[in-house]
């Protein structure tokens, strides 16, 4: 004998999906004792089909979610009976024949179960599970278990769970009674894991029957709405989340959830925004500010769960979904497009000798500077070590004060960004970062250029015949000896910037992948722009149909130059903008042909040297040609073989050339009085970086026959780069380990009071001529140098004032330059190690100073003669510009813009719209 059983059947405008549900009620092979209907305000024929069916009675209410509908239907049932069950329906499930009797049948043999649901399936493939009970992670989310899985019979022995769906549902009509019910908070989502969690805390089970079966149109979010957006989903969900949070807490426990509802949606909304669901973030917040003021909602919750609980929480962990089912659940439900995606058969870094490659690179990052091996720091040739803390070093990137003097004013060099950003990832020593990536480069250039090739070509070997060709290109070996360091980073960032802009029209998460290594190319090596430019026309020409992401891709590199590039046209020297970061670092600039042959000076890459050495009275020309002879035979093959894929490489090989015959020509900076010109080398690095597409071009004809070739390519690549390496044991290193102390330790120790503390450096270096110098604090960091100085025709008032002081100073003048010397917070004058020839300036400097009554000798040290200032008169500090922070948020946010876009979307099966099903279907 049964006990009676009461199906209550919901309804919202579901006139679709009725016809199906009321006929499978009546199909059932155990009849329920009464079928009670409640129609939700629908506004289409489902009162209609309802009032015509076998349902006893028809419940009217207004448009309600579907627990208060259910508790309707509850309330106009007939007295209740010990053993009176609840058969719970919403319109859209159409349960199988025997699901009612299987469901029986379990609470039959299971006397302690109080509330028993069956499989649910999906409507439109009902061997796919839609769920098979309910849990919560550690954190109380809730998780569908089982959800999307082809149902193989292998959940089969799963019974206890700490919820079931709220659809198709039998519990015990008292224990209903008791629990109160649908939590009314919980609309749709959780409603049915709410209801099995309170259910166990009184003590009961909660369990599922496999052989029980019901099929539904759609999740619980669909009951009264026929598509349901993701952010919709996202603010249900979440309310959903975070009202149970609160519900369940302790009361301690429960103070601090209310307090950090806030700090968590800024968290989230940082999430929603790396996924890339900006839609998401509204949602979400509209959920956390309901349930932050929705007090009567958690008391009502907390007490309805106090008046029934019986057990401890703990009894639930048991059945808490373990972190391995919560990963293995979102590997089961995968990422639908990029199920559908081809396989990729491009070669992997190991298999592809990628591995190999870099191993190569890092052993020869050591041997070029093994001088630096356990250095903090580095300095030399266009080097200097960074600021000593990283709120120095982040300062120095907001527009201000580009001079030790104030004398110069405006924003600073995108490369002091790129070094603030470097400094950040060692912020125990900014320095050290600059070290490793002098260590690092060859090997970031072989991983740069293994998969920029990587992205041009199926070939097995190509991708790491290139990678050898970009980390041993003399291009990178001689500014690394040299302390290029803007070079450097250009020569890195290059391979994915060029084809990254080449491939930006497919998507916009490749325009953002290629924005991050143009603004780097840009900050390193300002001299490229015009030639990247060029490089975004063409690849919006190739992309035509989407013209706008390859231009997009190089918005956040012109944020950075634009006040750097403003700044100099206000000057009336807007060529000045493309000068080279950094400590200018002359050096003989190559002719055209020496150009052509991608030498970044007249030296040939240290070649003339060796042989003069191997082959006295040979010409280096032809060596060096015959070094680059195979790579320019394989990238005219690329033209001649396909010249519809390769043209768009040949006016950035033109490009590149351009640009280093035109770096020989621009005498930008200054040392010493003497004119430096922009290194050539970035120039030749793009036209390298084209020849290789080229040759990647040629490849693809045939990769069989290009092993060959490929292996003379990389002999030519080493013999290349043995000259500059055996020279860098050779000479002197340029780069060395940078002292402990730039300053006197007498400066260092009154900079720890006063970073802008100022020391007047006197420079004797030669006959007759003075160099002057103010340096802050501990001495000039790199940081510190600024294009806008090095750039200017001439001295400004404060600079000749100063000068001549020095001159004044120097040469035994009895002349007042306190006011001028407080005026510029000078406390302490040092005078350096004369040079060659310079002997008598340095000794006449010497004389006057000892012979002054307003300094104090402190004497010699490490850095020269050191005297400092009697009772000085501490200078004004410069005014901060106030907007400087939101110049430098702005560029910032361009770079975070770019980040987020390159990276994948957090998918979590589809994140798109979702919409009701039309129709169940029948059962077979």
């Amino acid at each position: 004998m049964h006990p009676r059983v009461f199906a209550v059947l919901a309804a919202s405008s579901g006139a679709a999906y009725l016809p199906a549900t009321l006929a499978a009620i009546d199909a059932q092979t155990v009849a329920p004792e009464r079928l009670v209907a409640v129609d939700g305000g629908s506004k289409d024929d489902s009162r209609a089909l309802l009032e015509a069916s076998s349902a006893r009675s028809v419940v009217a209410a207004s448009r309600l979610p579907y627990g208060q509908l259910i508790a309707k239907g509850v309330a106009s049932l007939p007295e209740a009976h010990d053993d009176d069950w609840l058969w719970l329906l919403a319109h859209d499930a159409t349960p199988h024949p025997r699901a009612l009797q299987a469901l029986l049948a379990h609470v039959d043999s299971h006397p302690s179960v109080a509330a028993v649901g069956p499989k649910v399936m999906r409507g439109d493939a009902p061997d796919r599970f839609a769920e098979f009970g309910e849990s919560m992670t550690p954190f109380g989310r809730s998780l569908l278990l089982h959800e999307g899985e082809l149902d193989q019979g292998q959940h089969d022995d799963d019974s206890d769970q700490l919820g079931v769906a709220e659809t198709g549902v039998l519990i015990r009509r008292d224990v209903f009674a008791r629990l109160g019910g649908f939590d009314p908070a919980l609309r749709s989502i959780d409603a049915g894991l709410d209801l099995g969690v309170r259910a166990r805390l009184a003590g009961h089970r909660v369990a599922v029957e496999p052989r029980a079966r019901v099929r539904r149109a759609g999740g619980p979010e669909h009951f009264d709405a026929r598509s349901v957006s993701d952010a919709h989903r996202v603010a249900i969900s979440r309310r959903a989340q975070l009202h149970r949070r609160l519900a369940y807490a302790n009361p301690v426990a429960l103070v601090l959830h209310w307090l950090l509802l806030l700090p968590l949606g800024v968290v989230r909304t940082i999430v929603h925004l790396l996924a890339k669901r900006p839609a998401a973030v509204l949602a979400d917040w509209r959920a956390t500010l309901t349930t932050l003021v929705a007090f009567g909602a958690t008391a009502r919750a907390r007490q309805r769960i106090a008046s029934a609980r019986k057990m401890r929480w703990a009894s639930l962990r048991p059945l808490r979904a373990s972190w391995r089912t919560v990963r293995s659940q979102r590997r089961a439900l995968g990422d639908p497009e990029r199920m559908q995606l081809a396989a990729d058969e491009r070669v992997g870094f190991v298999e592809g000798a990628g591995l190999w490659v870099t191993a190569l690179a890092v052993v020869v990052g050591i041997v070029l500077t093994p001088q630096l091996i356990g250095a903090a720091a580095a300095t030399g040739g266009g080097l200097l070590p960074l600021s000593g803390s990283l709120g120095e070093l982040w300062s120095n990137t907001l527009f201000g004060s580009r001079d030790a003097l104030g004398a110069v004013t405006g924003p600073s060099d995108p490369f002091v960004l790129m070094l603030a950003l470097l400094g950040s990832l060692t912020p125990w020593q900014p320095s050290t970062a600059i070290v490793l990536l002098l260590f690092l480069a060859p090997a970031i250039a072989s991983l740069t250029g293994f998969f920029a090739a990587r992205r041009m070509t199926t070939s097995r070997w190509a991708p790491a015949v290139a990678a050898a060709l970009w980390s041993l290109s003399p291009l990178l070996l001689a500014p690394i000896v040299e302390g290029r360091l803007g070079a450097v980073l250009a020569h890195l960032a290059l391979p994915l910037a060029v084809v990254g802009l080449m491939r930006a029209s497919a998507s916009w998460r490749a325009a953002g992948a290629a924005a991050i290594p143009v603004a780097v190319v840009i900050a390193g090596s300002p001299v490229l722009l015009p030639a990247l430019l060029l490089c975004g026309i063409v690849a919006a020409a190739v992309g035509w149909r989407r013209p706008l992401r390859p231009l997009a891709a190089l918005l956040p590199g012109a944020v950075l130059f634009a006040p750097v590039a403003i700044a100099r046209w206000l000057d009336g020297s807007p060529l000045a903008a493309l000068a080279d970061p950094g400590v200018p670092r002359p050096s003989v600039p190559p002719t055209a042909v020496e150009a052509a042959l991608l030498a970044p000076d007249s030296s040939l890459a240290t070649l003339d040297g060796v042989i003069a050495w191997l082959a006295p009275g040979a010409d280096p020309v032809w060596f060096a040609l015959g070094l680059l002879a195979p790579l320019a035979l394989a990238a005219l093959g690329g033209v001649v073989l396909r010249p519809a894929t390769a043209w768009p490489w040949l006016p950035l090989v033109l490009a590149g050339y351009a640009t280093a015959v035109a770096s020989t020509r621009l005498e930008l900076t200054s040392l010493d009085g003497e004119p430096v010109t922009v290194w050539a080398g970035s120039g030749a690095s793009l036209a390298l970086a084209a020849l290789i597409a080229l040759a990647l071009v040629a490849v693809d004809v045939d990769d069989r026959r290009g092993s060959l070739p490929g292996s003379v390519i990389v002999l030519a690549a080493l013999a290349a780069a043995v000259p500059l390496i055996a020279t860098s044991f050779l000479t002197p290193a340029t780069v060395i380990a940078a002292p402990d102390r730039r300053m006197p330790a007498f400066v260092d120790a009154a900079a720890e009071h006063d970073q802008q503390i100022g020391t007047l450096v006197l420079h004797p270096l030669a006959q007759g001529v003075l160099g002057v110098d103010v340096e802050r604090g501990r001495g000039a960091a790199l940081d510190d140098v600024a294009t806008g100085e090095l750039v200017r025709d001439g001295a400004s008032e404060v600079e000749e004032q100063l000068a001549q002081a020095a001159v004044d100073l120097a040469a035994g003048g009895d002349v007042d330059v306190a006011a001028l010397l407080d005026d510029q917070g000078v406390q302490f004058i040092l005078l350096e190690q004369e040079r060659e020839g310079a002997a008598a300036v340095h000794d006449r400097a010497q004389r006057s100073l000892d012979a002054r009554g307003d300094l104090q000798a402190i004497g010699q040290t490490e850095a020269g003669l050191l005297w400092q200032r009697v009772d000085p008169r501490p200078g004004e500090p410069a005014a901060p510009v106030a907007w400087a922070g939101w110049l430098l948020l702005g560029q910032l946010a361009a770079l975070g813009a770019a980040v987020v876009a390159a990276l994948p979307s957090l998918r979590r099966g589809a994140r798109v719209r979702t919409k009701r099903l039309e129709g169940t279907g029948e059962w077979q």
